[in-house]
């Protein structure tokens, strides 16, 4: 791929290598401007013609496809959906009655190319007319009664079903049966296809470190391989204290950023500020492992302030407890006038009863008329509902708001939004406090960490609520 080259790659059987995208490279630019007002760019029309090589003439499969599975891997927000839509829309073009189906982790990520491609159809009425059916749930038909499929995420969905061509989103979460699952469709029958498009996964991405390993055996096989495999990635796994060599790094991990469509300024301004383990990952799209620490003690005491609780602010109190009840803490927050949040423990117990907390908090809800009590819903859901029984505002935190707190915290945290005055507990917690990957973000985990963490899981609840949460004193009723 000569303008915008990945790292790692399957080199052509030729430089001028014919590709069964070629006969559809004019169509396209027409579709994708009639449907979405741009064109694809130069590497994503270079990177399909790639994944579409044909063998040349004089080859005992001249005109068939190469590849028969293709990984395609780059970092976050660089159009991998642009290059799986023009695979599918070619899929559905190629040949008389194709089965196109297309899968990821869930059926919300696998409609992403879906709609797609069903836009870039409906967006040229030349095209459309080639269509029998384009609805969002029950697949894109042709006139010659070929279909393209969402497939939920389980073997039974795909078996006994032929396939063509297979499009899967984000290898590095897919259940590693279903990959085969999609070869196995393919019944040995030529010019059929499965392709992955993903950005990098961690030590528990099972099939994409499988797929890498093929892809790798790929390279070195050379031309006799069926194994296509292109990996845009920095060249190491952790970011440059050099602005300028991270902007080399960058720009060797997204084609997006090479080619002058993203600003690399601006990249390299929000690397700075994203968590390392997150801009390892989908920004230079390198591997990480799947649990790491949180933030550092360093981080947490640029934070530190020598001030007290800012006077006439509500506060905000969470509580939270170990999972073996040794220990409690009880932490209070609340918006400073300069907008920083401002966090100190207000109380540690040991061996706490729920009797007691259900005390404690009654009298904290007396003396300082807080906007709500914030706990964990699953190891505090029986003192949330006494809590409730007695009249006590009350807010239960789910995964998912432990997930955006953890995120949250974390960036109050970078950006010197959060105030406190060195409470022991949390400097002893902090650096020992692990974040656990998941799809779409990263949370705390008690179960990773190698100490008790209830300080730090009721300052991200915390922080989480007095962000969204306002001073309801004045509203009227």
């Amino acid at each position: 791929i000569p303008a915008w080259p990945p790292r790692r790659w399957t080199p052509p059987l030729s430089p001028d290598f014919p590709s069964a995208f070629d006969g559809y490279a004019k169509l396209f630019h027409v579709v994708w401007l009639a449907a979405f007002g741009y064109a694809l760019e130069a590497w994503q029309v270079s990177a399909v013609r790639h994944i579409l090589e044909v063998y040349p003439p004089g080859h005992r499969r001249a005109g068939q496809l190469r590849f028969r599975q293709v990984v395609v891997s780059l970092g976050r927000q660089n159009g991998k959906t642009e290059i799986a839509a023009a695979i599918g829309l070619w899929a559905l073009l190629m040949k008389a009655a194709p089965n196109v189906v297309g899968i990821a982790s869930s059926a919300e990520q696998a409609r992403l190319v879906y709609k797609r491609t069903m836009r870039a159809i409906r967006g040229t009425p030349q095209l459309a007319r080639l269509f029998k059916a384009l609805t969002e749930t029950r697949g894109i038909q042709t006139r010659d009664g070929g279909q393209y499929e969402i497939k939920a995420a389980k073997s039974a969905a795909l078996q006994g079903i032929p396939i063509d061509v297979g499009l899967v989103d984000e290898l590095h979460i897919l259940a590693r049966a279903l990959w085969f699952d999609l070869i196995n469709g393919m019944g040995g029958r030529p010019n059929c296809l499965v392709v992955g498009i993903t950005t990098a996964g961690d030590e528990g991405s099972e099939l994409l470190l499988h797929l890498y390993e093929q892809g790798s055996e790929a390279i070195e096989t050379g031309p006799d391989g069926r194994f296509g495999f292109y990996v845009w990635e920095a060249n190491a796994g952790k970011i440059p204290e050099d602005d300028d060599e991270l902007a080399r790094e960058l720009a060797r991990a997204n084609p997006s950023i090479a080619s002058g469509r993203v600003d690399l300024e601006n990249a390299v301004t929000e690397v700075r500020s994203m968590p390392a383990t997150d801009a390892v990952r989908y920004r230079l799209n390198r591997f990480v492992e799947s649990v790491s620490q949180f933030i550092t003690a360093a981080m947490w005491m640029d934070n530190f302030v020598r001030e007290d609780w800012p006077a006439g602010v509500r506060p905000v109190f969470t509580i939270d407890r170990t999972p073996d009840w040794s220990a409690a803490t009880v932490s209070a927050f609340g918006k400073r006038p300069d907008g920083r949040i401002y966090a100190d423990v207000v109380a540690s117990l040991v061996r706490p009863t729920q009797g007691q907390l259900v005390e404690l908090a009654v009298q904290l809800n007396r003396d300082h008329n807080p906007q709500t009590f914030g706990m964990d819903s699953f190891t505090l859901r029986d003192l949330g509902r006494e809590l409730e029984l007695r009249g006590i505002p009350t807010t239960m935190a789910g995964v998912a708001d432990v997930m955006n707190g953890s995120a949250l915290f974390y960036s109050k945290l970078q950006q010197g939004q959060l105030a406190h005055p060195g409470n022991p507990i949390m400097a002893q917690q902090i650096p020992l406090t692990k974040r656990k990957d998941s799809d779409g973000g990263f949370k705390i985990s008690r179960q990773a960490s190698s100490a008790h963490i209830d300080a730090v899981m009721g300052h991200v609840i915390g922080v989480q609520l007095t962000d969204n949460l306002r001073d309801n004193a004045l509203q009227m009723f």
